[in-house]
C-alpha cells in the first residue's frame, strides 16, 4: 500500500452542495503550497505563505489572470494536518459555483480531485488516527441525535481503540508463554499453565461479551428506529405524524387516500432518532396511484423496526381491520396498538379490541394531543425493552463491522476454552490466540484486508 507522502497531491470542495456563507476548497500532498502559490495573490505583504496563518487574497486564474473570488488562504505545513500532508485550505464564499472555479484552477495547476473520504483514508495510512477513530469521523458528520455525537466524539478521542489495545494486551500475555514453550523446547521453560490460560481467557471472553451486550443500544443512538404508522385509510396516521413531530409536516384532510407516498422524519426521544414514517392507508386501493402507495406501505412497514398500528374509537372495527392486524402478526415486528380519536364518542372499547400481538396498547387523539406523550414514552421502553439502559458515557460505540470482528473473536475464545478442556495441542492454542489477535487488529486497521478499507472510506464524502 503507498504511503501518502508517495501520493498525488489531492483536492476537493470540502463543504456541502448549496449557497452559504463560506464554502472551502481543501487541498492536500506535496505539491499544495506550489499550487497554492500559483493561483494565490496576497493582497498585502509579504508573498511568503507562513504555515497555520491565514491570509487574505485573491484567487487568480494563472492562464488568463482573471479574478475568481477573494478568500482567506491558510497554509499548513506538514506533519501538524489532518493528513500529515501539506494542506491548503481556501475559503472563499459559499456559492457552489464559484467554489467549482476555485476547484478547476487548483486541479489545472495538478492536483486531482479527491476520492471519497480519501482525506481521511491518508489521516489514518499516515497513522494520524486508527481505524475506528477513522469511522468515527463519518459517525460524527452523521449523528442524528446527541447521543450519537457523544458516541462518535467517544470513538474519535479513541475510548473503541483503548478497549482493543487492552485486550490485545490481554491475549499477548496468554499468547507469549505459549510460544516461548513451542519455539525453545531445549530451553529450561516451564510449560504453560492450562488453569491461567482458562482464567485468562474467561476474562477476556466476559469482556467481549460486555462489549457486545452494548452494541445494539449505541447502534440505536447511531442508526435510529425506523417506525412505520399503519392503518386504514383516515384513521390519523398523518395528524399523529405531524403530532408527534410537533408541526405540520404531513397534509391532513377528511379525505381518505391523501397520503399516497411514504414520508420520512426524524424524531428524538430520550436520545434515540426515530425515524418516523407516514404512509398511505392499508385499505384497499381505488385506483393505481393508491395500489402503488398501499405496496410501498406494506414494503416499508415489512423492514421497519417498529410499528405504530392505529385503530379508529370512533369507528367499528371490520373485516379490513383484522386483515391488518394478521399482516402485522406475521410481518413479527415489534408493535403498539395505537387506539385514535378517543375525543369523539366510542365505537367499541381498548378492552374488546382483539388486535395483533402487541408490545402494548395507547389510547390517544392525534387532534388534541390527549395521550401523545404516553406514546411518545412507550415508544422509548418498547426500543430498550429487555436492555439495561446504559448511560452514553458507559458505551463503547460499536458499529456493525467492529460488532461481526469481535463475534469472531467470542467464537475463537470459545474454541479456545473448549480446546483447553479436552487436552489441545499447543499449536492449535497458539493458533486460536493469534486468530483472536489478528482479529482484534481488524477493527483499528493492523489487519484489516483492503478490500474492507475501500468500502469504509467509500462512504464518505468527497472532501472529508
Amino acid at each position: 500500500m503507498r504511503r501518502p507522502s508517495e501520493g498525488d497531491t489531492i483536492a476537493a470542495i470540502a463543504t456541502p452542495f448549496g449557497e452559504g456563507g463560506l464554502g472551502v476548497v481543501r487541498i492536500s500532498g506535496p505539491r499544495a503550497l506550489e499550487i497554492a502559490r500559483r493561483i494565490f495573490r496576497p493582497r498585502r505583504p509579504p508573498e511568503e505563505l507562513p504555515s497555520h496563518r491565514p491570509r487574505y487574497g485573491d484567487i487568480v486564474d494563472p492562464r488568463t489572470g482573471e479574478v475568481i473570488d477573494e478568500v482567506l488562504l491558510t497554509y499548513m505545513r506538514a506533519p501538524k494536518t489532518y493528513t500529515r500532508e501539506d494542506v491548503v485550505e481556501i475559503s472563499g464564499h459559499g456559492g457552489y459555483l464559484v467554489l467549482e472555479r476555485i476547484l478547476e484552477v487548483v486541479l489545472q495547476q495538478g492536483a486531482r480531485e479527491a476520492l471519497p473520504g480519501e482525506f481521511t483514508k491518508r489521516a489514518f495510512l499516515a497513522g494520524r488516527i486508527d481505524l475506528a477513530q477513522a469511522e468515527a469521523v463519518l459517525d460524527l458528520i452523521q449523528a442524528r441525535s446527541e447521543e450519537a455525537l457523544k458516541l462518535a466524539q467517544h470513538q474519535l478521542r479513541g475510548r473503541l481503540s483503548e478497549e482493543v489495545e487492552a485486550l490485545k494486551r490481554r491475549v499477548l500475555e496468554l499468547l507469549v508463554p505459549v510460544e516461548a514453550w513451542i519455539d525453545m523446547p531445549e530451553e529450561d521453560i516451564p510449560p504453560p499453565s492450562r488453569q491461567e490460560l482458562r482464567h485468562g481467557a474467561e476474562e477476556l471472553l466476559e469482556r467481549v461479551e460486555e462489549l457486545l451486550q452494548g452494541y445494539h443500544q449505541g447502534e440505536i443512538y447511531r442508526e435510529g428506529v425506523r417506525t412505520a404508522i399503519l392503518g386504514k385509510a383516515n384513521v390519523g396516521k398523518s395528524s399523529l405524524f405531524n403530532r408527534l413531530l410537533g408541526r405540520p409536516r404531513a397534509i391532513v384532510t377528511p379525505l381518505p387516500g391523501t397520503t399516497t407516498d411514504v414520508i420520512e422524519e426524524t424524531l428524538v426521544l430520550a436520545g434515540i432518532p426515530f425515524r418516523l414514517m407516514d404512509m398511505a392507508g392499508m385499505s384497499s386501493p381505488r385506483d393505481l396511484v393508491e395500489e402503488e402507495g398501499v405496496k410501498l406501505a406494506r414494503e416499508q412497514a415489512k423492514q421497519a423496526d417498529l410499528l405504530l398500528l392505529m385503530v379508529d374509537r370512533s369507528r367499528p372495527l371490520d373485516e379490513e381491520d383484522r386483515r391488518l392486524f394478521e399482516k402485522v402478526d406475521r410481518w413479527g415486528r415489534p408493535t403498539l396498538l395505537v387506539v385514535n380519536k378517543i375525543d369523539l364518542p366510542a365505537a367499541f372499547s381498548e378492552e374488546a379490541v382483539e388486535g395483533p400481538r402487541t408490545v402494548a396498547t395507547f389510547s390517544i387523539s392525534a387532534l388534541t394531543g390527549e395521550g401523545v406523550k404516553e406514546l411518545s414514552e412507550g415508544m422509548v421502553e418498547a426500543v430498550l425493552k429487555g436492555r439495561v439502559k446504559r448511560e452514553t458515557a458507559e458505551l463503547v460505540p460499536l458499529n456493525l463491522r467492529h460488532k461481526r470482528v469481535l463475534e469472531g473473536v467470542r467464537a475463537s475464545l470459545e474454541g479456545l476454552l473448549e480446546g483447553l478442556r479436552g487436552g489441545m495441542d499447543w499449536d492449535l492454542v497458539a493458533l486460536e490466540l493469534k486468530n483472536s489477535l489478528d482479529l482484534l487488529g481488524e477493527i483499528v486497521g493492523e489487519t484489516t484486508p483492503e478490500e474492507v478499507l475501500e468500502e469504509i472510506f467509500s462512504r464518505f464524502c468527497v472532501g472529508k
